[in-house]
């Protein structure tokens, strides 16, 4: 019971207990004088002392504690004053580290705050919603931020007005914003409500007579489906927002665990080929190009491999894309371009290398030097040199890829146009660019003993590159029909499982020197 009484006393604010020493202190007093009756003794020494003035001494003191007294309760009212003040400016701190400046809605801490702040329960559904803006930058381009701004404004008075009882909405930062919406439990509700508040952004906006009209693209998680952290909620919709975007924005994606999976695997491989890059478990095979009219080696393309010693081998098709978003693939192309320029130097001299160059590589302004401070380290001709770019990296930036086909074109280095057929703007293409070779793609040549269709336009393509003097190369020949067949229509070069599969560089060297003994390199 003692323990009890001492740990609540213990527990008193500062202040009560200060009030109560000073007051246990005053009744001590209190009791000591009267107990030894100080004040009939003060009046005796007064009238003993009279000349003394003792008593204007003691009723100088007596005034003395009233005017401290009422100083004390002036300050206890100016302190009062001032805590009041404090707080006011705790609470406007707070609250601008919880609101976005610009829109005053709630912002990335206000989220947070908002999915802690009430009790979550799995039988109590809600969807947490990202959505940006599609076009708004070039909104800020053409009409200044100031217009940006305005136009954030009256998006987020649009959203804090038309959202229902219980439902949150803040910015996140630019003209990302997200939602939580309690108000709707099943995913036909969600969706409907967002078409209705998309249809209510995508209205026009006018600002000086200047109209502006946006949309947006909505990706929605669901709790607890979906996840129980606002973690995992704000990773799932920012996929399903990344696929809304991916199918041509303006539109409303929920968020597909199939997604998820894609997305864990394709980390997975950007890890790989991070430890292939860092320990050397890349390398290169070689297919051999023959010259259809007497099936000569001519060449051989270098095709990157990637053998990893625990996962096995990965193919292209999967680490390829991982290099291109990672921002992996100029260490990639390098690394590779100047392995297979300095094993190209050890085959006989007549014989050329075909490498594959991506899209992000055209896009790069140092490719050119990239290209040719490999030339000069591995030693390697230019004119053995055969870079291949396909019609879809010419297009995705089509002024970048003239200046440097150009530049490799008069370094010596031969440009092939890989794929021909499956782009949107071949011949568009051939009339712009300086191309040495077509490669006629696999899908053409694998039907074109089946499909008259697909035959006529191969035919069509080889009376093409004649007539432009470039030289025809059919990929993926598999047969001895379809190689005859390429032959009499008239096809310089091929390539496929006929000849060769893709040898590695210890099976090249050994087939390089079995040719040079006998003196024949006939595939």
């Amino acid at each position: 019971m003692a323990d009890r009484v001492l740990r609540r006393f213990l527990s008193l604010h500062q202040a009560w207990l200060d009030f109560l020493a000073v007051a246990c202190l005053g009744v001590c007093v209190l009791w000591a004088g009267i107990h030894l009756d100080l004040y009939e003794k003060l009046a005796r020494f007064n009238i003993q002392h009279e000349s003394w003035q003792a008593d204007e001494f003691f009723l100088g003191l007596v005034v003395m504690g009233w005017c401290g007294f009422a100083f004390g309760i002036r300050r206890v009212y100016e302190l009062r004053k001032e805590i009041l003040n404090r707080r006011l400016a705790e609470k406007a701190a707070v609250d601008m580290a919880i609101h976005d400046t610009l829109t005053r809605l709630p912002n990335r801490r206000g989220l947070e705050l908002e999915f802690h702040s009430r009790r979550l329960c799995p039988n109590d559904p809600f969807f947490l919603v990202l959505f940006d803006l599609d076009g708004f930058k070039s909104v800020n381009d053409v009409y200044g931020h100031s217009y940006g701004d305005r136009l954030l404004r009256e998006l987020a008075n649009r959203i804090s007005t038309s959202l229902p009882d219980g439902d949150f909405a803040c910015r996140l930062g630019g003209d990302e914003f997200a939602l939580i919406l309690r108000s709707t439990k099943t995913a036909e509700s969600a969706c409907l409500f967002l078409d209705q508040l998309a249809s209510l952004i995508s209205s026009p906006m006018v600002f000086d007579s200047v109209r502006l009209c946006t949309a947006g693209t909505y990706g929605v998680a669901q709790f607890p489906k979906d996840g129980i952290d606002l973690s995992s909620l704000l990773r799932r919709a920012d996929l399903a927002l990344y696929q809304g975007k991916h199918d041509g924005k303006n539109t409303v994606r929920f968020f597909d665990p199939s997604r998820d999976v894609q997305l864990e695997e394709q980390s997975q491989v950007v890890q790989l080929l991070r430890e292939a890059l860092d320990n050397g478990y890349l390398s290169l095979a070689y297919q051999p190009i023959v010259a259809l009219e007497d099936e000569r080696i001519v060449g051989f393309e270098a095709l990157a491999r990637l053998n990893h010693p625990v996962h096995g081998s990965i193919s292209p098709l999967h680490f390829i894309p991982a290099a291109e978003r990672s921002g992996l693939m100029r260490e990639l192309t390098t690394l590779l371009l100047e392995r297979a320029c300095r094993e190209a130097t050890v085959w006989p001299e007549h014989l050329l290398l075909a490498f594959n160059l991506s899209a992000l590589d055209l896009r790069d302004e140092c490719l050119v030097n990239r290209v040719r401070s490999v030339l000069q380290r591995s030693g390697l001709p230019p004119n053995r040199l055969e870079l291949e770019v396909t019609e879809t990296a010419v297009v995705s930036d089509f002024v970048m890829a003239s200046k440097h086909i150009e530049a490799l074109h008069d370094m010596g280095i031969r440009i092939a146009m890989d794929d021909f057929g499956t782009g949107y703007s071949s011949l568009a293409q051939l009339a712009q660019f300086n191309f040495d070779k077509l490669k006629i793609d696999r899908t053409f040549i694998s039907t074109v003993l089946q499909n008259d269709k697909n035959a006529r336009i191969v035919q069509a393509v080889l009376s093409l590159s004649k007539g432009l003097s470039l030289t025809a190369l059919a990929e993926g020949v598999e047969t001895r029909a379809q190689a005859q067949w390429l032959s009499e229509a008239g096809c310089d070069m091929a390539q496929g499982f006929l000849f060769s599969e893709p040898l590695s560089e210890t099976r090249l060297r050994e087939l390089l020197g079995s040719l040079s003994k006998s003196g024949d390199e006939a595939a």
